[in-house]
């Protein structure tokens, strides 16, 4: 009895040092600037003058620290946010675990480390190294909590792993079957609900484990946690956007039904928000949205704050509503709840309509609150708000006439703010650059080509600098090509193969970024299509083909589409080989056609396709293209006819067939010309349909197939038609203005005509084209044009 004693006197000076040491830590570890390494530092050392004594005198003494002591520091590497701290806190535990058995973990050790992974942002890597703990964990102790459990079901919430839903699941079901671990509790489910929320559309599998905690009643009924989070997994769906958004506002609504009964769900300002964001992300249900903030008012007691509201205006840009965008910013504005969020939807609501103006009008009024503000953060315009911008001019009717200095200093302005500011937010990207590809691709100033070398060069050079924002992408070297094509440079077809060379190659060495995509494959093919050369046909022909073989070697960015098909058709519509290129355009229709009917729906024809085989059969100069182009035309009106609204044909398509007659120089080929141009009046004018509204392309093909024509009274149907034509002018219609090619057209009917009043039109013919030559040779040197 003395000797136990004695032992148990002699360790309670040892306790009392290890409490003392716990009480140093606390303090030290609490400190703004206390070291948590300093502190592990100090525990180790203590551990190993304890297993020098132990070695030495072959025995176990008492010790001045314990497993309070490793689960302080523990505790305060998990509570650092890192996976360098949560890996700390791991290998400390794994040295806890060699003290044993003087010393062992308890369920607090593992729970540190546990909630340090759950916490650290290292993703699936920290989840499954949670998970292998908890596995260890099971083997050597006791566990009596939900606690660690919960911190492996949140690893998984938090680790954007596509399969972090059904992983957590498990172990939730796991729980719930085992009799030799604790009972899930309510935290249990609602992370689980987090990690489905948090997997691809998990939604389904969120809200069954809410109806599961609604059966089981109690203390599992479901809170305001779980059904904002059941909530938020629709708001994260990638499909059905409107069903998502629907089931959102459903669960909404069951919150406000049965907060009378349990305060504990009644919704908050969030859940309001979340609901209004997933209407905004599907761009529906714009009314029910609208009446959102009388059910806030109503059931949860509180205001719209700026983050609804600037949700709300990204509902107005989704669906193209500027005006309601606008008049929501002007009361924001009134009430001091405006910032760069709202002025950027805004932007974006006018951008999508293609409004340039108010949108540059915008941008410099956000300018101008920032400096008023003396530079408030708040009112810092943002990348999204510069690309907004952009994007305005892009969609703008005047894209093609933009002062391209003016997008230059966008982007220079852009890159000032960047580098003055050092904001993130003001970080130039590639969707910055590809939009002002876009907008050089679709504009008719001369110098576009080489503005885009230059910004791809920049845009290289930073890549190179190690600047991982601004990459080119696939995108990017599709909206170059469109570029050289559209400007007409030469060799637009040479290079678009160099290009899409470099991006196969770059996307074989591991580039994912240069992935190819259907508008690259889609720009390469139209830049051989508007080659107009054999050579051009039989390259995209050849492509076309390998595209098809990547696709069956699995290879899914290159699925042949549509587009693919009208730009090969396209290509030898303008090749130039007459017969032979129109029948290969035509059986390449009869393919898309095949396979469509095979059940492939992205290779449906459409107005497009069959308009360039006509445009083929116009262009091959062969006796039976008349009769081919209206053939194409009875195919068409059969498909608008029975539903497909793809094919209905427009006024590119009569016209084109107008153009087959006007060149086949068959003798009825004015008359036919005529009866489709009567078609075309008839549809415009008796029924308004304004996509067949002719135009002086209409009208002056007309009068050019009665130039030749050999019946005796085609010179007085060619200045009828003449005639109408003025006559429509008069009355307003720009675009059927006679020019020179109608003048010269009339002049060459007269002249095949035997009336007596035909030397006198002539005369008269030819002084009026020699007017317009004059007018418009003065014009070219007033803008500077050749003389």
């Amino acid at each position: 009895m003395k000797r136990h004693s004695n032992s148990h006197s002699s360790q309670r000076p040892y306790a009392t040092e290890a409490a003392k040491f716990n009480q140093w830590l606390t303090k030290h570890l609490r400190e703004e600037r206390g070291s948590v390494k300093e502190a592990e530092n100090e525990l180790l050392l203590r551990v190993q003058k304890h297993q020098q004594l132990l070695q030495k005198e072959k025995r176990e003494g008492p010790k001045d620290f314990d497993t309070v002591s490793f689960n302080l520091i523990m505790n305060a590497w998990g509570q650092q946010r890192s996976l360098n701290g949560a890996r700390n806190a791991d290998n400390l535990l794994q040295v806890l675990l060699q003290q044993t058995p003087v010393l062992k973990p308890d369920s607090y050790s593992y729970s540190a480390v546990l909630n340090g992974y759950a916490k650290c942002g290292g993703k699936a890597l920290a989840a499954k190294r949670a998970e292998e703990l908890l596995y260890q964990m099971e083997k050597t102790i006791r566990v009596t909590t939900d606690i660690c459990h919960n911190a492996v079901i949140n690893c998984w919430s938090v680790s954007g792993d596509p399969d972090a839903g059904r992983r957590a699941q498990r172990w939730l079901t796991y729980l719930e079957e085992s009799k030799d671990t604790p009972k899930p509790t309510k935290i249990t489910y609602n992370n689980c609900i987090k990690a489905w929320a948090r997997s691809p559309n998990g939604a389904s599998n969120a809200q069954q484990l809410l109806q599961k905690m609604e059966d089981l009643g109690g203390e599992f009924l479901p809170d305001k946690i779980s059904y904002s989070t059941c909530i938020d997994a629709y708001c994260k769906c990638t499909d059905d956007l409107s069903v998502a958004a629907e089931k959102a506002e459903q669960l909404l609504t069951q919150m406000e039904e049965k907060a009378p009964m349990n305060e504990a769900i009644r919704p908050d300002v969030v859940a309001y928000t979340s609901v209004l964001y997933a209407f905004a992300k599907a761009g529906t249900h714009t009314n029910e949205a609208m009446r959102l903030i009388d059910r806030m008012k109503k059931h949860a007691d509180e205001q719209p704050n700026t983050t609804f509201l600037n949700t709300l205006l990204h509902l107005f840009a989704k669906t193209h509503k500027p005006e309601p965008a606008e008049t929501l910013l002007r009361s924001m504005k009134k009430s001091d709840m405006a910032d760069k969020i709202s002025y950027t939807a805004v932007i974006s609501a006018n951008a999508n309509v293609g409004n340039a103006t108010r949108a540059k009008e915008l941008l410099s009024e956000l300018w101008s609150q920032y400096e008023s503000s003396e530079g408030n953060a708040r009112f810092l315009p943002t990348t999204k708000t510069y690309a907004s911008v952009l994007h305005a001019i892009a969609k703008s009717k005047g894209c093609k006439s933009i002062d391209l200095n003016e997008v230059d200093n966008l982007l220079n302005q852009l890159i000032t703010l960047h580098q003055e500011t050092g904001s993130p937010e003001l970080q130039p990207n590639t969707v910055v650059y590809s939009l002002i590809f876009l907008i050089l691709s679709n504009s008719r100033d001369p110098s576009a080509p080489e503005r885009a070398e230059k910004l791809m060069a920049l845009m290289k050079e930073e890549q190179e600098r190690g600047n991982d924002h601004v990459r080119p992408d696939a995108t990017t070297y599709a909206y170059l090509i469109n570029t050289y094509t559209k400007s007409r440079v030469h060799n637009s077809a040479q290079m678009a193969r160099k290009l899409l060379k470099e991006v196969e190659a770059g996307f074989e060495k591991g580039y994912d970024e240069l992935r190819p995509t259907k508008l690259l494959y889609s720009a390469v093919l139209q830049a051989h299509a508007k080659s107009a050369s054999s050579e051009g046909a039989e390259f995209a022909e050849r492509l076309l083909q390998r595209t098809k073989d990547l696709y069956r070697q699995g290879k899914l960015y290159a699925k042949p589409t549509t587009l693919y098909y009208n730009a090969v058709i396209d290509a030898h519509s303008r090749s130039k080989r007459g017969l032979d290129a129109a029948k290969r355009a035509e059986e390449l229709l009869d393919e898309l056609e095949q396979r469509h009917r095979a059940g492939d729906s992205e290779l449906a024809p459409t107005t497009r396709s069959y308009n360039a085989v006509i445009l083929a059969w116009k262009n091959s100069n062969s006796k039976i293209a008349p009769r081919r182009a209206e053939a194409l035309l009875k195919r068409m009106n059969e498909k608008y006819s029975s539903g497909d609204q793809t094919c209905r044909p427009d006024r590119v398509t009569i016209n084109t067939i107008i153009g087959v007659w006007a060149k086949s120089r068959a003798p009825d080929a004015a008359e036919r010309a005529e009866m489709f141009l009567k078609f075309m009046e008839n549809l415009y004018l008796t029924v308004g349909d304004s996509s067949f509204k002719p135009d002086s392309y209409s009208y002056n093909t007309v009068i050019d197939a009665y130039s030749s024509s050999p019946l005796p009274t085609a010179a007085d149907r060619a200045e009828a038609l003449y005639t109408r034509m003025m006559e429509r002018y008069q009355a307003g219609d720009k675009e059927i203005k006679p020019d020179i090619i109608t003048l010269t057209a009339l002049r060459r009917a007269w002249k095949r005509s035997d009336s007596s009043e035909a030397h006198e039109k002539i005369r008269h013919l030819s002084q009026h084209i020699e007017k317009k030559r004059k007018r418009s040779t003065a014009n070219k040197r007033k803008n500077g044009g050749p003389r």
